[in-house]
Formats: structure tokens, C-alpha cells, sequence
């Protein structure tokens, strides 16, 4: 996600690793317990791609329903595409773009339970930011400097005139889904991807290479953005079902004229990114000591981890017959050991200012500690596999799991902890800075009648806090369980005309509310259902609590805070919310 002011991106490398200690965001990484009260309420993106559960996968990958492991490939371009904002503006000219993707490394091992092959966070698969990854509006990108200057795969400046536009066949900004402009756009996109996606699959089906199967599968779960949670899209629908009252996060005097609506209709927008708007996205919460309490739990963790003792993981080894894995990777685990305590005694400390020294000591590291994650991740699946023929592994396998992560921190913790306190040094920049620098444009569309461009933190249903953040939610999941079938279809008939399908499904998702029963190649079908849901979710509302929505959902009720529900803390959301020792935003 875009963020209007350079500093907050440098905190992004740190407080990102910290997703896995104090999960905040409905749509941020991980997903909610089974035997949560929450559950179904607030949502997750790996909530949303739990729906995959129930779907089948292509012929030409066995046609059975998605397993866990396979929905966690899937999932992993997801949680891609949400970390690669890490490597922005205000990060690579602070602070090495390779130090972030090693912090992304650790997390992505924590979240994962893998780190090496498929779930590797590599360079390429992580990418940096990009605008049309997350349907942002690039307004003010990079203070509207040309930030390639600082990484050769960011975006240039922006063209207002043209990417700021209302389209008036769709009723949305260009940069959305205009296709015909000659310019980067969401739908193009995700058309790329999911265009790769296919052919990886078919491509599988030919030749079973594993490789280009999870592959296909990271793709399908880059292309599988929530746009209903950074949109005013349910809002829109609302208003479609008669809730006149509800406030559409653009100025009174943006309506437009558009084919299939019955009046005039608010534009669909998605939200500009400030400093407030990062620190909602990425952490919902502004406090430094929040922040600084988190980077010391990653350091405890690993500290803790330092001086582990290995003799449980050898036992738990010597538990596991030399048929099934062999007594060299028994073995393998004190030449790793050996190996890091060697290149350990070597390293030396490079301040990140110097950024080709840093960069150069950064994939050093990597080095070091790569050999600890694929040894884990070896072992593990080569067991996995075998659990269903021998009894005993059922019985130590969760043991074995615990002490492999052990053994795998033990190694990487003496390269990373200083990494960390490295970058620590370069977080410069409180919170009360970024609230002041962002505050103006929190209101930009409640003061000018003609604003078409909120901020993230104003529209988005992100949190758990926001009352649309369920309906927003239920309505992602149903665009999984709508959209893969097709996806998986596509790959099993190689005479199907693709681009077809994918208009069916770009379209059927990226739409205006007032167009529910048009659209190219079928694509009516998903923009019906995913309006149902909306629906359903409204009409299943007692009167008493519609009238409460609809206050809270009103002009008056948004910039109030009032659609964040009372008592529930989500500090940096632009409107009422308090920080801690601050004054309050609004």
C-alpha cells in the first residue's frame, strides 16, 4: 500500500514481522481459530482462503478438495502481495530492500512452518510495492517524485488526469479497471497473473513438474485481492437498496451518469495512503511503545532460542528409522550448527547507511541461515509423508516440529537479532510526526464537495472494529469460492478462450452495484452474487440495529468514528480514535 509521506516506511520492516505476535487486522495476515467467537464475524485473508477448503481442484492436479498445505500455497502469494509494500520509497533509501526481505524471511518461516522452495521469500516473488497490487489510488505517490530513482520496479509519477478519472462506462476510477487507456490498472493485472497462473497449471498437467503447480498456485493467491474491503463498494450497494443516509467516502458533488442505474450514482473509489493510512493498514496501532514493545518480542523469541539444548532433537531423531530419512540427515544437524557458529565468529557489524556494504553482509546472512530452513523443511515433509505408514511418527511428530523450529531459530538467531537492532537505530520518527503530516488529508472529503480521492484509513473495513468489515468479508470469500472453480476449469480444457474467462471473473468482481445485471462474458453471475450477499446481510438485520447502521454509516457517523464499533480499540483509524498520550485526530 501507497503511503503519501516517506518515513512511516521505514518502521515497515520491523513492525510488519510482528503480524505473528498481535494479530490485529480482519484482512491481515493468518487466520481466526476454529473455536473463536469471532469466527465468521471478522475476517482475515486466510480466513477468506479457508473457503478453498471446499473447492476442487483441476483434473490435472488429482481433483480432489484443496488440502490445508495447498491452500497455505495458495495463501502465500497473498501474504506476498500484502508484505511486498515493505520495499518502497522510504524504505530502500533508508534501509536495505535485502534486510526487509530477510526480516519477511523469518516471518514468512513463522507463518508458514516453511521457509525454503515454494515458501521461499525471494526477491523476484516478493517484488516492491505496486499500486495495482493492492487497487490503491496512486494519487500523490512518492510526493509525486519519480521513485524509480530509488528501485528500478517502483512506479513513476502519476498522471492524474488520466489514472484519477471516473470511467463513465463503469462508474470507477481508471486506475481500477480501465483497460483500454494504456495504462497499469488493477483488472490488467490480475489478468496477467491469473493468465500466468493457467498456463503454470496446464503446463503441470503436461509434464507433473511440481514446481510450475505451486507456482500456478502462488499466482492464483497474488490475484486474489479483496477489493469490498478497500472500496466504498458496500456502501454503494447500500445505497443502491434504497439507504440513502449511508456516506459514499466521496463529495456531494461527484455524482455521475451511468448506463443500468436509475439515477445519478457516487463513483466506486478505493483509498490514497498518508501516514495515518499506513500505520492503520499494516500495525492498527500508533503507539511507539506498541511498536518497540513488538520488535522486543521477536529479539526474546530469538534470544530464548540462542542457547537451545539439541540433545531432545537428536533423541526425537534417533526415534525415526535410517530407512525413511536416512542417518546423513540425522547427521546434518551439527554440521548446520558448526557451519553458523564458524560464520558467526566472522561477522562484522555494517551501519545499513552504508547501503552496497549492508546489502553485500545482508546475502551473506542469507547464506548462513538458508541451509538451517531447508534442512527443517526437508525433513518435515519427507516425514509427512510417511505418517500414515508408520505408526510411531504420529505419536513424536508435533515434538519433532517444535524442536526442528527450535534448532532452526538457535541458527538463525546470532545474523538476524542484529539486523534488527540495526534497523531499529534507523526508526528515527515518532508517532505524533506522522499523525500531524496526515491529518489534513483524513477529511479531504467531508470539507470538499467535489473529492473523489479518500484516504485507506477513512474507507477501508480492514479492521475488526469496522462495522462492514463482516459484510466485506463474507462477500471476498464468496469471490474464492466463485472464481477458483472457474480457474481450475480453465486449466483442465486448454480449447477454453481465456480471456473470456478471465473477463467473466475481473469483471464480475470489479464492478459499480448500479451495474449488478450487466457485463461482459457472464460476468453478471458473480456481480448478483456478490450484491446477494450484501442483500442477505442487510435484510437479516432486526429494524432496531439497521437504524443503528444507518446512523453510524451516515456523514456525521464515519467522521465521527462512529463505524468502528464503541469500546473496541483501533488507534490510527483518522476519525475520533485516540492515541496513546496524543490528542485526539480529528
Amino acid at each position: 500500500m501507497a503511503y503519501s509521506r516517506e518515513y512511516p516506511t521505514i518502521l515497515l520492516g520491523v513492525i510488519l514481522l510482528f503480524w505473528f505476535v498481535k494479530p490485529t487486522l480482519a484482512f491481515g495476515a493468518g487466520n481466526i481459530a476454529g473455536i473463536s467467537s469471532i469466527e465468521g464475524q471478522n475476517w482475515r485473508h486466510g480466513d477468506i482462503e479457508d473457503a478453498l477448503l471446499k473447492v476442487m481442484m483441476a483434473r490435472a492436479v488429482g481433483g480432489k478438495r484443496f488440502d490445508k498445505l495447498m491452500v497455505s500455497r495458495v495463501y502465500f502469494g497473498n501474504w506476498l502481495r500484502d508484505y511486498s509494500q515493505a520495499i518502497d520509497v522510504g524504505t530502500v533509501k533508508s534501509v536495505s530492500a535485502e534486510a526487509i526481505r530477510l526480516l519477511l524471511c523469518v516471518l514468512g518461516f513463522i507463518t508458514f512452518g516453511y521457509g525454503s522452495k515454494e515458501f521461499e521469500v525471494t526477491a523476484d516473488r516478493l517484488g516492491c510495492y505496486r499500486p495495482e497490487d493492492h487497487i490503491d489510488n496512486p494519487k500523490d505517490y512518492a510526493e509525486n517524485e519519480d521513485a524509480r530513482q530509488y528501485h528500478r520496479a517502483l512506479r513513476g509519477p502519476v498522471n492524474e488526469e488520466v489514472e484519477l478519472a471516473i470511467d463513465p462506462e463503469t462508474g470507477m476510477k481508471n486506475y481500477i479497471a480501465n483497460e483500454n487507456i494504456g495504462i497499469m490498472t488493477s483488472a490488467a493485472h490480475c489478468r496477467k497473473l491469473f493468465t500466468d497462473a493457467i498456463e503454470l497449471g496446464r503446463r503441470y498437467g503436461r509434464s507433473g513438474n511440481k514446481d510450475d503447480l505451486y507456482e500456478c498456485l502462488r499466482l492464483i493467491g497474488t490475484g486474489l485481492h479483496y477489493y469490498f474491503a478497500h472500496s466504498n463498494y458496500i456502501e454503494l450497494a447500500l445505497i443502491e437498496m434504497g439507504e440513502q443516509d449511508v456516506f459514499p467516502h466521496v463529495g456531494r458533488n461527484t455524482k455521475i451518469s451511468l448506463e443500468g442505474a436509475n439515477d445519478e450514482v457516487y463513483p466506486i473509489v478505493t483509498g490514497t495512503f498518508g501516514g495515518v493510512d499506513f500505520l492503520h493498514s499494516v500495525t492498527g496501532e500508533v503507539s511507539d511503545k506498541l511498536i518497540q514493545s513488538e520488535i522486543q518480542d521477536l529479539e526474546n523469541t530469538l534470544e530464548q532460542s540462542k542457547n537451545s539444548d539439541l540433545s531432545y532433537l537428536r533423541e526425537l531423531l534417533d526415534k525415526i528409522p535410517d530407512g525413511l530419512i536416512g542417518s546423513d540427515k540425522k547427521n546434518k544437524v551439527n554440521e548446520i550448527q558448526d557451519n553458523a557458529n564458524a560464520a558467526q565468529m566472522e561477522q562484522t557489524s555494517i551501519s545499513p547507511k552504508e547501503t552496497e556494504e549492508f546489502t553485500r553482509q545482508v546475502q551473506d546472512i542469507f547464506r548462513q541461515i538458508m541451509p538451517a530452513i531447508e534442512y527443517h523443511d526437508d525433513l518435515l515433509k519427507s516425514i509427512s509423508e510417511a505418517v500414515s505408514r508408520i505408526p510411531i511418527l504420529p505419536k513424536i511428530i508435533e515434538q519433532l516440529e517444535e524442536q526442528l523450529s527450535l534448532f532452526v531459530f538457535q541458527v538463525i538467531a546470532p545474523f538476524v537479532i542484529p539486523v534488527i537492532e540495526q534497523i531499529k537505530n534507523e526508526l528515527a520518527t515518532g508517532a505524533t510526526e506522522i499523525i500531524e503530516s496526515s491529518k489534513n488529508e483524513q477529511h479531504i472529503v467531508f470539507e470538499d464537495d467535489d473529492a473523489s480521492d479518500p484516504t485507506h484509513s477513512m474507507l477501508s473495513k480492514d479492521h475488526f472494529t469496522n462495522i462492514l468489515n463482516e459484510v466485506a468479508g463474507r462477500a471476498a470469500s464468496k469471490v474464492v469460492s466463485w472464481s477458483v472453480p472457474q480457474l481450475m476449469e480453465a486449466i483442465d480444457d486448454e480449447g477454453v478462450d481465456v480471456d473470456r474467462v478471465l473477463n467473466k471473473i475481473i469483471y464480475g468482481v470489479l464492478h459499480h452495484p448500479a451495474q449488478r445485471n450487466m457485463g461482459p462474458d457472464g460476468a453478471d453471475e458473480g456481480r448478483r452474487l456478490i450484491y446477494g450477499i450484501v442483500e442477505e446481510w442487510w435484510n437479516d438485520m432486526g429494524r432496531g440495529q439497521q437504524e443503528d447502521y444507518r446512523r453510524k454509516l451516515s456523514r456525521e457517523g464515519v467522521e465521527n468514528g462512529e463505524n468502528h464499533r464503541e469500546g473496541e480499540k483501533d488507534c490510527g483509524h483518522g476519525c475520533g480514535g485516540r492515541v496513546e498520550g496524543e490528542e485526539e485526530l480529528c
